[in-house]
């Protein structure tokens, strides 16, 4: 059965002042409908899976301190590997550690967010790109919680061009300034190319694998990926036992003078 993490009918919305100075303002809004057996970290925080995402949280938090670190990618190489379970698991976890957290929904052609979160109806990112209010109006935040969500709104025929604008470029670094991270969770790396423009903005990337599901050829493909910069990858749903699969590559990527300045893989089971 979903659970339903209500609103209160009204969101508080930000706004920024000439001072940089921000505001809480107060908006009728929706409410997230949750599926628990996804969202663990807000229906089950004594799980094994919510106990990972939070090393995870705190792993980055502890990267932040040693480099720029406020828009952070999630993705993955193709579809199907639980990245905006990821997303959007990893965010609730940071707010409650006590960061200010903005989840972006960018994934504008199939967006996963969209079902796991039960925001359909929302607007979003594509519907303030034709739109002349500001991206404070799109900006919906979770009741109790220091947590804010962007959607992808309604599916659009170009979010490429979208990406690809100065517009969305400014936008994104006003938002950062606001949030201590700003979660980014994009359309996979394979084969479309809107997360080649993403990274390319963002300060560092979390690339989500799937055990069963992810081609070898494909991760190894999908880390090429210009800009990507990668922090490390999130194994979702994981066995230990066949981590041979991917463990040769693993140890050959990052390269070695980087591997002590990215986060350690990361092994979290969402369901």
């Amino acid at each position: 059965m979903n659970k339903i993490f209500a609103l209160n009918g009204e969101a508080e919305v930000l706004r920024e002042f000439d001072t940089n100075a921000i505001e809480v303002d107060h908006v009728p809004v929706i409410q997230l409908v949750v599926q628990p057996q996804h969202l663990v970290a807000f229906t089950d925080q004594a799980s094994p899976g919510a106990e990972k995402f939070r090393v995870l949280a705190l792993r980055l938090r502890n990267f932040q301190k040693r480099q720029q670190l406020k828009k952070l990618l999630v993705t993955s190489s193709i579809k199907g590997e639980g990245k905006s379970v990821i997303s959007a698991n990893l965010a609730v976890t940071l707010v409650q550690q006590g960061q200010r957290i903005l989840l972006m929904d960018c994934d504008m052609h199939q967006s996963g967010l969209r079902d796991l979160l039960g925001s359909h109806t929302q607007p979003g990112l594509s519907d303030w790109w034709n739109d002349s209010e500001g991206i404070v109006s799109f900006l919906r935040r979770v009741e109790g919680l220091s947590l804010w969500y962007l959607g992808a709104g309604r599916c659009s025929e170009s979010p490429m061009e979208i990406l690809q604008s100065q517009r969305f470029a400014d936008m994104l670094n006003q938002v950062a300034s606001w949030f201590d991270f700003v979660i980014i969770d994009s359309p996979p790396l394979v084969p479309v190319a809107d997360s080649t423009f993403l990274a390319g903005l963002s300060d560092g990337s979390l690339v989500v694998v799937r055990q069963a599901r992810t081609p070898k050829p494909l991760l190894k493909e999908a880390l090429k990926t210009e800009n990507l910069k990668p922090l490390g990858i999130v194994a979702n749903e994981w066995n230990d036992a066949e981590h041979r699969y991917y463990g040769q590559y693993y140890k050959t990527y990052p390269p070695a003078k980087e591997v002590e300045r990215s986060v350690p893989i990361s092994v979290v089971k969402s369901n």
